[in-house]
């Protein structure tokens, strides 16, 4: 009876990971340092009602122990699979082998350290750029992602490289380890959240020239394919920005219409990520949902960093499907330009109502109604956010909230 409930308990364990899906703890999604994924937790409550059923747990049993055991075969086939691949590595293999493998060991540690002179010496210029960005994005929220307690369980080449092959090539590893993602305040060393992850499987991209092995991307098991998006990858492209299609928590602000305290530790998910720089100053265009399991909670934000740090100006846009509850403390005001009035509606902290003021002067108020557009508009702390709540992600909204943040920039650079 003893051998039955383990096997039972196998079966529940099996089938509660595969449902269980993956959240990404925060970490650097499909380009970052560390992205680790934990399992959904679930539970389950019955009223109690209800025959008990030796055939039905007998039956259950048996279905499991099938389940089970072509799992098990599976597995054995894979792993010889794996074996034959290792035993029959050419020079140039091996080599690659041992190579990716330092550097996937530097690169988590440099990561953690912000050693960007260090990641530079083995990452293409392209990747290295976008490694950077990211590492600003969450220098920018005073915060560090540190890898610890890493341990490598298995490595393996996917791509064949021997005499013969043509070189520079992009050949692929996979890694699976173990290991700690953590994310700290630098600023108070307090502990924001610290995931200890388990066979955690990464595929890491280099560029082989024959003598150097580059880092030029790193993707997750778990990215889910529809979060992929390509036009927003080429509108990426087009404009010089890094796209990632799973991004994570680290850098998710706290403050803010739609950002709160509890942003960066709930079950919130970040996907088609898009990075880059306007005039020096770091902007991002992503989707955001705090409850991905809702439909309704989806939105696309535009943010750019500026100078200087404001406590709060709102416009809040009267075609916008979301209504902002207006903070406490913030005023409301008319604009000179009663049109404009009709559309949007502003409200500002009152030591920012000359900000408020200064944003909004008659160029941009122009364009603002000319768009005409379903956004909501922020100014919280020393960043610009537009919002709004989208049914799906589409590049005509990246293109235009990238205009409009170019825009909101330059009237409040100063």
């Amino acid at each position: 009876m003893k051998a039955f409930l383990i096997l039972a308990m196998m079966v529940v364990s099996l089938f509660g990971f595969a449902g269980g899906g993956g959240s990404s703890s925060g970490g650097g999604g499909s380009s970052g340092g560390s992205s680790y994924s934990g399992g959904s937790h679930h539970s389950s409550n019955g009223d109690g009602g209800g025959e008990f059923s030796w055939g039905g747990l007998l039956f259950m049993l048996a279905f499991g122990g099938v389940i089970v055991a072509v799992v098990v075969m599976a597995s054995r086939k894979e792993q010889q699979r794996l074996n034959a691949l290792d035993q029959n590595r050419t020079e140039q293999e091996k080599w690659i082998h041992k190579e990716a493998e330092r550097i996937f060991t530097q690169y988590q540690q440099d990561w953690s350290d912000y050693n960007l002179d260090g990641i530079k010496n083995y990452t293409t210029e392209r990747y290295f750029q976008h490694a950077s960005l990211m590492l600003e994005a969450i220098d920018r929220m005073k915060r560090r992602n540190a890898v610890s307690d890493l341990a490598i369980k298995r490595v393996l080449l996917c791509t064949p490289v021997n005499n013969e092959t043509v070189t520079p090539v992009t050949v692929r590893l996979i890694f699976i380890f173990d290991g700690t993602d953590n994310l700290v305040k630098t600023d108070t060393k307090e502990m924001i959240f610290s995931n200890k992850a388990y066979n955690v499987k990464e595929y890491w991209d280099f560029v082989y020239d024959g003598k150097t092995l580059k880092l030029d991307g790193i993707t997750q098991s778990t990215e889910s394919t529809p979060h992929l998006i390509s036009d927003i990858a080429d509108f990426a492209k087009e404009n010089g920005l890094f796209y990632s299609p799973d991004w994570g928590r680290l850098a998710l602000p706290t403050r803010g219409v739609i950002f709160n305290d509890d942003t960066v530790l709930a079950s919130a998910d970040v996907n088609n990520h898009v990075v880059g720089k306007w005039r020096d100053c770091l902007m991002q265009i992503y989707t955001y949902s705090k409850t991905p399991s809702d439909p309704e909670s989806y939105y696309v934000v535009g943010q750019i960093s500026v100078p200087k740090s404001y406590e709060g100006v709102i416009v809040e846009a009267k075609n916008a499907k979301l209504r902002i509850k207006v903070p406490r403390g913030y005023d409301g005001y008319d604009m000179e330009w009663g049109e404009f009035s009709q559309r949007y509606k502003v409200f500002a902290a009152s030591k920012d109502a000359l900000p408020a003021f200064e944003l909004l002067n008659p160029a941009f108020m122009e364009r603002l109604y000319e768009r005409n557009l379903p956004y909501n508009l922020e100014v919280k702390d020393n960043i610009i956010y537009i919002f709004a709540k989208v049914p799906k992600t589409r590049k005509e909204d990246y293109a235009e909230l990238l205009n409009v943040l170019a825009e909101a920039f330059d009237e409040l650079k100063m």
